[in-house]
């Protein structure tokens, strides 16, 4: 199992941008409003976190049920509370602290 987030091909995720509508109205761009990373229990699937304080400054977005608060701008930095647990799938549960995976 890997132990650092760099090493599960995270990538930051935007949305909206030209393009996009919602409601038939235009989308803004959104940057870096969540993250996406290889599954660390190595099932080959992929996790998608929204943010509830995304790095471009801006609120989160409305349409995400639930988001995780970020503290940290780079891969290595970042810790996300609270813990994730991947409902369905292989059920994968851990924390994301300072760049370094945790397996409960």
């Amino acid at each position: 199992m890997k132990s650092k987030l760099v090493e599960l091909n995270p990538q930051w995720c935007s949305s909206g941008g030209e393009g996009v509508t919602r409601n038939g109205q235009p989308v803004p761009e959104r940057l870096q409003i969540g993250v996406s990373f290889d599954c660390p229990c190595g099932c080959d699937s992929s996790c998608f976190i929204p943010f509830s304080n995304p790095l471009d400054g801006q609120p989160a977005d409305e349409g995400f049920k639930t988001t995780w608060h970020r503290t940290g701008d780079t891969f290595e930095t970042l810790t996300l509370h609270p813990s994730i647990l991947r409902i369905g799938g292989c059920g994968w549960h851990g924390f994301i602290r300072e760049g370094a995976i945790l397996t409960c």
